[in-house]
C-alpha cells in the first residue's frame, strides 16, 4: 500500500521523525518505512518491530516496550500540535 501522496501520512511521519530526533534517535523513517510494516496494525508492535529488526543493539541498554511507548507518546504530542495548526 503505498499512500505517499496522503496528507495523514505525511503528518504521521513527520510527528514520527520529530520525536526520534528529540529523544536522540538517529531514526528515520519514510513512506517506505511505513509500507514495508504495512501488516503490523499496532502502531506501539509497529515501533517494536522496527526496533528490533533495525536497531536491536538499544535493546542492551532499553527495554523494547519502554522504547516503543517513550517514541510513541511523543509522535503522539507532536502529531497533536501538527494537526492543531
Amino acid at each position: 500500500m503505498n499512500q505517499s501522496a496522503d496528507p495523514h501520512n505525511e503528518a504521521l511521519l513527520s510527528a514520527y521523525n520529530a520525536a526520534f530526533s528529540e529523544l536522540g534517535l538517529r531514526f528515520r523513517w519514510s513512506q517506505a518505512t511505513l509500507d514495508f510494516f504495512d501488516d503490523v496494525s499496532n502502531e506501539l508492535a509497529r515501533i517494536t518491530a522496527y526496533i528490533e529488526r533495525f536497531h536491536s543493539h538499544l535493546l542492551n541498554a532499553y527495554d523494547a516496550d519502554f522504547l516503543a511507548q517513550l517514541i510513541f507518546d511523543r509522535k503522539n504530542q507532536f502529531y497533536r500540535e501538527s494537526v492543531a495548526q
